[in-house]
């Protein structure tokens, strides 16, 4: 299958998702199957591939969407090759993840949108698949997939109760891995409409906002003297550099300055990151 500088690889995603990414030059695939759907986007040159009786190409900036079953081939559109990132998902998770099946008007879409949102969805999945990030990110964008290409409808009323019992649910799990399906529970609402009320209630998607719970705890912990790796680790991140990072990005300076001005203590200035 490999020649010449052609690459691929499969990782493992979350339940029912696998990812794939490839750069090919030379590379062509037979017509073939499969029985999840490929979803996925043109990183770079052209993708030809035939579908629904017909060749296609798609370009940086474009989706593709191939349906459970559906025939399809692929190859280089261009000189140079394509490179290209795709989710690999059964019926049952993408009914999971948006509460339907997805009927796409066609199989190369025109939504550089939608290909960014895929993008970072994808990277979320490849680097923590079971992440609160990675499950919000996948369902927003298989959300608009599905809303803007597939005549998906959205219920637009808001249940403020039920947000605020997720809210709360949030703000007292600061030190817990929480998931979208825990909190689609608690909500009584699907995974699909959870997550755009709780962003047009509060603001924030829900895995950002839970970042900011986690923060603000490590404000206060820093404030009461506690270490700075042991409130990374305590609080989830990955190490301290990354709850250095994260910090500094919310609050404007690091863990370590923070807590030298809120202790006041020199033996603060020791525990700098």
């Amino acid at each position: 299958m490999m020649r010449d500088r052609d690459w691929a690889r499969f990782r493992r995603g979350s339940d029912g998702v696998e990812l794939f990414e490839a750069d090919f030059d030379r590379h062509v695939f037979d017509r073939h199957i499969h029985d999840a759907y490929a979803i996925g986007f043109t990183l770079r040159g052209v993708q030809r591939f035939w579908c629904r009786g017909a060749r296609r190409d798609s370009t940086p900036g474009n989706v593709i969407v191939i349906h459970p079953g559906e025939m399809h081939d692929g190859e280089s559109g261009a000189a140079g090759g394509f490179a290209y990132r795709m989710f690999y998902v059964s019926d049952a998770a993408m009914r999971n993840i948006v509460n339907a099946s997805i009927d796409a008007r066609a199989p190369v879409l025109e939504d550089a949108r939608l290909a960014r949102q895929l993008d970072r969805a994808w990277c979320a999945v490849r680097d923590d698949p079971d992440s609160l990030a990675a499950e919000e990110l996948l369902q927003r964008a298989f959300g608009s997939l599905a809303v803007r290409h597939a005549g998906h409808r959205v219920n637009s009323s808001t249940n403020s109760r039920a947000l605020l019992r997720v809210r709360e649910y949030l703000h007292e799990r600061a030190r817990e891995r929480v998931t979208l399906r825990e909190l689609a529970a608690i909500a009584s609402m699907s995974r699909f409409q959870l997550t755009r009320q709780f962003q047009k209630q509060f603001g924030l998607p829900l895995h950002a906002y839970h970042l900011h719970v986690r923060l603000d705890e490590a404000k206060r912990r820093l404030r009461g003297g506690e270490a700075i790796a042991n409130v990374a680790t305590d609080l989830g991140f990955t190490d301290q550099s990354h709850l250095h990072r994260r910090f500094k990005g919310a609050f404007g300076i690091t863990p370590g300055e923070w807590k030298i001005w809120t202790t006041g203590s020199a033996r603060a200035s020791h525990d700098r990151d």
